[in-house]
């Protein structure tokens, strides 16, 4: 079964479950991916069928394999550098979710009502999470970002937030570096490897020899070791 709606496409996969498939001029291969518990699949325009098909069984067992598979439980607190979220249970509003945002704790409150296991309120509480740390990003992340590039004697011209939860860092022509408030969830070592990797590419705007080098100097050479702490790192939140 599909349904079609523009440039996305929604086909059945009797592992996968539903699959959305976008299809973007810009692609040139056939990629997966999770977002929010469902696979979120890029495609060029005017794939055949049978070839997403093929694609879509090529690459099933390696989304199987990386889904990550987690349930926020009441009593769980999440910590993170300057900042901690905790989960519990409130019976003032049973069917709502209450949330207060501060630091150095935000506390967020299940009605009793609500279904903790149910995958639709492990997204709600992974929104509220991406929210907060969007709302404090400047707080917990420019700061230390701007420090470290004053340090390395860089200067880019300006600095923004972004909500990306897989882009975690871009370097526009501009010489604008945007970091992701998704850094708010990770340790400072990483948020700072996130940060030297953007202000490497003030001087390299490519992943060429030379920006490794760069890149591995501002990191006091530990850009490969960061690198794979990056790739498996637990985030807590749904991307």
């Amino acid at each position: 079964k599909y349904t079609m709606t523009s440039h996305t496409y929604i086909i059945y996969h009797p592992t996968l479950g539903d699959v959305t498939i976008k299809l973007n001029p810009r692609a040139t291969r056939i990629s997966g991916r999770w977002k929010m518990g469902k696979v979120v699949v890029t495609a060029p325009v005017g794939v055949s069928p049978q070839r997403l098909q093929q694609a879509l069984e090529a690459i099933a067992h390696k989304l199987i394999a990386r889904k990550t598979e987690f349930r926020y439980h009441d009593g769980q607190i999440i910590t993170c550098p300057d900042i901690a979220f905790s989960i519990t249970r409130q019976s003032f509003k049973p069917d709502n979710i209450i949330v207060n945002p501060a630091l150095p704790e935000t506390k967020i409150q299940l009605g009793t009502n609500i279904d903790i296991e149910a995958q639709t309120t492990t997204a709600a509480i992974s929104k509220v999470l991406t929210n907060v740390a969007y709302r404090f990003a400047n707080t917990l992340i420019l700061p230390r970002a701007k420090a470290l590039a004053h340090a390395l004697g860089t200067r880019p011209q300006a600095w923004r937030i972004g909500r990306g939860l897989r882009t975690l860092g871009t370097c526009s022509s501009k010489q604008i570096i945007t970091l992701s408030s998704t850094l708010v969830f990770m340790p400072v070592e990483l948020r700072d490897y996130i940060v030297c990797h953007e202000l490497a590419h003030l001087t390299e705007m490519n992943h060429s020899a030379a920006f490794h080098r760069l890149c591995n100097m501002y990191c006091n050479g530990r850009e490969a070791e960061l690198r794979a702490k990056l790739k498996n790192f637990p985030y807590p939140v749904l991307r």
